[in-house]
């Protein structure tokens, strides 16, 4: 399907944003016209997808401080059904790469559910972002209609896009070992038995798995209790290594099947107080 992206700051724009907000999560978390229109006129970035004259996707973030550094928080990303299987989502974050790197930025952050295997692929495999943060029901009850009855458990991503990784990664040049593969070397912290959360393993060594369902929109519809005994599985394995010093680096898939893979972090080098000499 034949589409364009446009980088836009008008009102218009802003009132197509929330009327795709409203196709994807209903009208229980959408943020208005009026807030996207301030904040894109102090540097926020709001891209839609077109299709003649009918926004069909958009991206949204604003400036941020993590740490020590100025990033853009991608707050928002949505395309409408009939795009999802096109380069639409891919392009739009693309365009917000180039917008932040023009304005000296090499970070980008957002929030991921976990459980939304679609999301983690497009985000660790073809966009080349990570996760070092889990947070136990980041924004509280969420009653849209995405996230009614789960708690809001998320990972913080964030997107090094001054860096090679993701130019390839944009471009699917980087090679990406199936699930097969890797689970003949790296062992579980969490498997998969069918559709239910199965055995936990040790929290230890440099590299680990941990399963996710293939469809947790489809088992929340048929089984509320069993999408959240994944949820509690995921605290006790995947909460607990990130908290632990690992990150969620790439997600693998085979078959059905998909499974983070982590891997231990490198401890931070703490910076030593300066002793100020003296005066002689």
């Amino acid at each position: 399907m034949d589409y364009r992206i446009e980088v836009r700051t008008d009102l218009a724009a802003c009132d197509a944003a929330v009327q795709l907000q409203r196709e994807t999560w209903g009208d229980a978390v959408t943020v208005p016209s009026n807030m996207l229109f301030a904040t894109v006129h102090v540097g926020a970035f709001l891209a839609l997808g077109l299709v003649a004259d009918d926004a069909v996707g958009f991206v949204y973030s604003f400036y941020g401080v993590k740490g020590w550094r100025f990033v853009h928080h991608s707050h928002m990303l949505a395309v409408l059904p009939p795009f999802r299987a096109t380069s639409l989502a891919r392009d739009l974050k693309s365009v917000q790469r180039d917008y932040c790197l023009e304005r000296g930025l090499e970070v980008v952050t957002w929030t991921m559910d976990p459980l939304q295997s679609r999301n983690a692929r497009f985000n660790l495999a073809k966009l080349g972002a990570y996760a070092a943060e889990y947070h136990e029901d980041f924004y509280g009850e969420m009653p849209d209609k995405l996230n009614a009855g789960m708690p809001s458990d998320r990972f913080v991503m964030e997107w090094p896009i001054a860096t090679d990784r993701v130019d390839r990664r944009l471009r699917g040049e980087d090679p990406i070992a199936t699930l097969a593969d890797a689970e003949r070397e790296i062992p579980f912290l969490l498997k998969a038995e069918g559709e239910r959360p199965g055995a936990e393993g040790k929290l230890d060594g440099s590299h680990l798995l941990v399963a996710t369902p293939w469809d947790i929109d489809a088992i929340k519809t048929k089984d509320l209790a069993l999408a959240r005994s994944w949820r509690e599985a995921h605290r006790r394995t995947l909460g607990a290594a990130l908290h632990a010093g690992y990150g969620a680096v790439e997600y693998l898939i085979d078959e059905g099947r998909g499974a983070y893979l982590l891997v231990k972090r490198p401890p931070l080098v703490e910076a030593r107080p300066r002793v100020e000499e003296s005066s002689r």
